[in-house]
């Protein structure tokens, strides 16, 4: 089993390296939305509960966030406070050691980053979650989320250099 979760992780990678370097916010959002339901069934097979956890709600979240702006019940701020509440009650009934806070903050901030509008806040936000994601993928052997760690953090840069930095020249020219 645990070989097929690194297998499905490993889909999970190149979707997730992917999202980052869709053009727009929603884009960012739809990709990772399939990156972590590939994560749940990856953490599930590693019996890795708090990440599996983390992730379908993170898939939630992203299916919240993805229709902010365009269906009225997903643009309140009140998603933010659920899911923070949310995320406080997996790590609590999962709890498995104080490493178990490194992902914890990982999720508020990425919670926080899929709720502004502009992708390049989303971007940026988004780059702490890698390492504080990597210390938990390192205790649990995922080996495709140490990898996906690895890559989210180039890819987040290379799409900041690319969009923010090149893009924003280009656009001044």
């Amino acid at each position: 089993m645990k070989t097929i979760g690194q297998i499905i992780g490993i889909a999970a990678l190149c979707v997730a390296v992917y999202s980052f370097q869709q053009k727009e916010r929603k884009g960012i959002i739809f990709v990772q939305t399939l990156s972590t339901l590939l994560f749940t069934i990856h953490f599930i097979l590693l019996g890795a509960y708090t990440g599996a956890l983390f992730n379908a709600i993170g898939c939630c979240r992203c299916i919240v966030f993805y229709f902010r702006g365009q269906k009225k019940w997903a643009s309140s701020p009140a998603w933010l406070g659920v899911f923070g509440v949310l995320i406080l009650a997996a790590v609590v009934a999962t709890w498995d050691g104080v490493y178990t806070l490194f992902p914890t903050a990982a999720m508020m901030l990425t919670s926080i980053s899929l709720w502004v509008r502009k992708a390049r806040l989303v971007r940026l936000l988004s780059l702490p979650s890698s390492p504080l994601w990597m210390v938990y993928n390192i205790i649990n052997r995922s080996y495709a989320g140490i990898l996906t760690e690895a890559f989210m953090m180039v890819s987040v840069v290379v799409a900041i250099v690319r969009f923010d930095i090149l893009g924003k020249k280009e656009a001044e020219k």
